[in-house]
C-alpha cells in the first residue's frame, strides 16, 4: 500500500503536479493520499558524467499545470513511503539518445527502476526494468522479456504512464494499453517499500513529468501480466558462489596464475544465482573506481580425474582460473567489441576443465565498469562431482 511516516509528511509531498480536476478524481478512502505543496530533493547522478554536462531539476508551469524537468540527474520525492498501489503520471521526452524513468522502493542507493530508452520507441528494448543495488544499475543481467519490452511512445506530446505494484510484482502500461506492456514477475531489489523518484541519464537524458498520482489499489485492481519464459538456466547451472571482498583489477591483470596475495582476501559472502542462472554480484557489493574486481569461486570435488565442459558468461571482464592457473581471459563490457555490443550476460562461452582427483578450485576474477556485475557457470556432466561455494 501507499504509506507515509505521518500525516504532516503526507501533506508535504504525497503527490505533486496534479491539476485540481485530476486530484478530485484521485480521492480514495486512504487518508494518506493528499494533494498539497511539493518538495523535490535531488542529487547528481554519476551516470550523467559521461555527457560532460551538469544535470539539474526545474519546475515550471505550462498551461496551468506544473511540470518537473529532470536532466541527467535524479529527483526524489521527499517523505513518501510506497509499497504497493498505483503510480501514474504524464511523461514527455525527446528522441535524442537518453534514458529516463521511475524509481520506486528506493532506500538509500538501492531501488527498483524502470526506464525508457528515449531514442528507441517501438524497438524490442525500448523500455527496461532493472534493480539497483549498491548504486549499480544491472540492466545487462535483467535483459529477457521479463525485463525489456517494445514500448511505443510519442516524442511530440505527453505519454500517460501507469504502473500497478502488488506484492513483489508489477505491471507497466503506457498510453492507455489494455494489457501491460511489461510484466515484472519479481521486483529483484527486494526492498518491499521505499521512496519514489525520477532519474534521467545519458548524454541527452531529460524527462518531463506532470499530473502525478500515487494511490492505493482500487477494488478489483490487481496484477494481470504473466511471466515470460524465454530464458532458462541451462542444465547443471551452479546456483551458489563464494564472493571475495573487492580489490583493484590491476592486481590480476596480465597474470598467468592467480596471485598468492589474493588468497588472503576476506569473503563478502555467498551469492545465490537468479532463477535464470546468473549470479548478480551487486547483491553483495557495488564497484568503485579503485575496487572494481572480486573473486567468484566454487569448489569442485571429483571422484577421479576427468574433463568437463564449463559453459559460462560474465560482465564486464573476467580472468578464469582452475587451481590457480589461468584458463580464460575475456572482455564483454558495453561496446567492448563493437559499437552495437551491449554486454548482456548469457551462457555464451565454454572452456574445458581438466579436473584432478579430489578438490579443485574454480575462480573467476570478475571486473565491473557499469551495467551489471555478474557471473554464470554451468557443468552439465555432474557424474562423480560435488560442487559447492
Amino acid at each position: 500500500m501507499f504509506r507515509t511516516a505521518s500525516l504532516a509528511a503526507a501533506l508535504a509531498i504525497s503527490a505533486f503536479f496534479v491539476t485540481p480536476a485530476t486530484a478530485q478524481n484521485a480521492q480514495s478512502t486512504e487518508q494518506s493520499v493528499q494533494w498539497a505543496e511539493y518538495r523535490v530533493v535531488y542529487e547528481n547522478n554519476p551516470a550523467r558524467l559521461a555527457s560532460g554536462q551538469p544535470g539539474g531539476v526545474s519546475v515550471r508551469t505550462v498551461n496551468g499545470t506544473e511540470v518537473l524537468t529532470v536532466t541527467r540527474t535524479t529527483a526524489m520525492l521527499n517523505g513518501v513511503d510506497f509499497s504497493e498501489g498505483v503510480i501514474e503520471f504524464d511523461l514527455a521526452l525527446d528522441d535524442k539518445r537518453g534514458f529516463g524513468g521511475l524509481l520506486w522502493h528506493a532506500n538509500g542507493i538501492d531501488s527498483e527502476y524502470f526506464y525508457l530508452r528515449q531514442h528507441k520507441s517501438g524497438l524490442p528494448d525500448a523500455g527496461q526494468y532493472t534493480p539497483i543495488r549498491h548504486g549499480l544499475t544491472s540492466w545487462q543481467i535483467y535483459s529477457d522479456r521479463n525485463g525489456i519490452a517494445p514500448f511505443a511512445f510519442t516524442h511530440e506530446g505527453w505519454n500517460r504512464f501507469k504502473m500497478v505494484v502488488e506484492g513483489d510484482r508489477a505491471d507497466i502500461y503506457l498510453n492507455g494499453s489494455q494489457q501491460p506492456v511489461l510484466h515484472i514477475p519479481d521486483l529483484a531489489a527486494d526492498q518491499g517499500s521505499g521512496a519514489i523518484g525520477f532519474r534521467a541519464a545519458g548524454p541527452n537524458g531529460e524527462i518531463r513529468i506532470a499530473n502525478l498520482i500515487v494511490r492505493p489499489l482500487a477494488e478489483g485492481e490487481q496484477i494481470v501480466g504473466q511471466s515470460a519464459a524465454d530464458r532458462q538456466a541451462p542444465e547443471g547451472t551452479i546456483m551458489r558462489w563464494s564472493v571475495s571482498e573487492r580489490f583493484a583489477e590491476t592486481d590480476v591483470a596480465g597474470q598467468l596464475e592467480l596471485p598468492d596475495e589474493l588468497g588472503s582476501l576476506q569473503q563478502l559472502g555467498t551469492v545465490e544465482a537468479e532463477p535464470f542462472g546468473i549470479a548478480d554480484i551487486s547483491r553483495l557489493a557495488g564497484p568503485d573506481e579503485a575496487l572494481d574486481t572480486v573473486l567468484v569461486s566454487g569448489k569442485i570435488t571429483a571422484e577421479k580425474a576427468k574433463q568437463v565442459r564449463l559453459q559460462f558468461g560474465y560482465s564486464d571482464r573476467v580472468r578464469l582460473f582452475l587451481n590457480g592457473e589461468l584458463i580464460f581471459d575475456g572482455s564483454a563490457g558495453f561496446r567492448s567489441r563493437d559499437f552495437f555490443f551491449l554486454g548482456t550476460i548469457g551462457f555464451e562461452d565454454a572452456v574445458v576443465l581438466n579436473l584432478r582427483e579430489g578438490e579443485n578450485t574454480l575462480t573467476a576474477a570478475v571486473s565491473e565498469t557499469f551495467g551489471g556485475w555478474g557471473f554464470a557457470g554451468a557443468i552439465a556432466d555432474r557424474t562423480g562431482l560435488k560442487i559447492e561455494p
